[in-house]
């Protein structure tokens, strides 16, 4: 049988280990972003001014305790995140964001999850972890392996129809093209709803939770997690020129969706919305 395991210049990557170091790393930035998620329900009802201090406050200190597992167990990995990003002296390297969803996390709503992601070289996701602590599950990936939720695997996504489709919209900062999205969505597909957070859409996507997500304008800290979950449960993923197998849209625009619904709500979604620019996928085009 031919071996098809990822390999480095220091010899075939071990895909348990890395996935074992993203789900301790996952839980413990989970663990510290709960625990601030309490002050900041206090602190919203005494000082709303102060609430965008804790939100950085939080990812900040979330983004410690993930780090923390990461030097302990692979000091010499890189790592791309919202806090920041260092060189490493390996073909791996880390992706992370703490918290993802600050506005429903900080209003006490179950939307918010926290990302970790282990990519090779160009972008090749090989192990990626979405822990939604305020619903207490959480969904992981390895390259090849199949994804799993709470222990349990994950059955291969079904062919759905796009008219039945549950489909998710991630927050858009451009109201006009929102609108034109939704317009163009509410009466094609079975329903429609807006999350907070991109990585927990799709791993809602990928347990079958959710048929589809359309998300633009995305950071790899962003999606890159959650891209692997729905891959490795059978689903595609790629922007509005064309699936990114094994990686994520260079172009940060994220089309993510069950067999059956990807290819006509791509068609349906490039009426408003013009293609992008770039076809490159993974680090390559997206570290920024």
């Amino acid at each position: 049988m031919t071996d098809t395991s990822p390999t480095s210049r220091h010899g075939a990557l071990d895909l348990d280990e890395l996935l074992n170091v993203a789900r301790t790393a996952a839980r413990a930035g989970g663990r510290t972003a709960a625990f601030w998620r309490h002050r900041a329900h206090r602190l919203f009802r005494e000082d709303d001014t102060a609430l965008h201090v804790l939100i950085d406050e939080a990812r900040h200190e979330a983004d410690r305790s993930i780090r923390a597992v990461l030097n302990r167990q692979r000091p010499n990995d890189g790592v791309l995140g919202r806090e920041g990003s260092t060189a490493g002296y390996t073909d791996v390297r880390w992706i992370v964001d703490p918290i993802g969803g600050g506005v429903d996390y900080l209003y006490e709503r179950p939307d918010w999850a926290v990302g970790v992601a282990a990519a090779a070289p160009g972008g090749t996701l090989l192990v990626g972890v979405v822990s939604e602590p305020a619903v207490g599950v959480l969904t992981e990936a390895r390259l090849g392996g199949g994804t799993v939720a709470n222990e349990d695997p994950v059955p291969l996504l079904g062919k759905r129809d796009l008219a039945r489709a549950l489909v998710e919209m991630a927050p858009d900062g451009r109201t006009a093209s929102a609108g034109r999205t939704v317009n163009a969505l509410v009466a094609r597909v079975g329903g429609l709803r807006r999350g907070g957070s991109t990585a927990a859409a799709l791993a809602r996507v990928a347990a079958g939770r959710a048929d589809a997500l359309w998300a633009p304008d995305l950071k790899p800290w962003d999606c890159a997690a959650g891209v692997l979950l729905v891959q490795e449960a059978g689903g595609a993923v790629g922007d509005l020129v064309g699936t990114s197998p094994r990686t994520w849209p260079g172009s940060g625009d994220v089309l993510a969706a069950a067999p059956g619904v990807w290819g006509p709500l791509r068609e349906l979604l490039a009426e408003v919305h013009p293609p992008p620019t770039s076809v490159r996928h993974g680090l390559a085009a997206t570290d920024r």
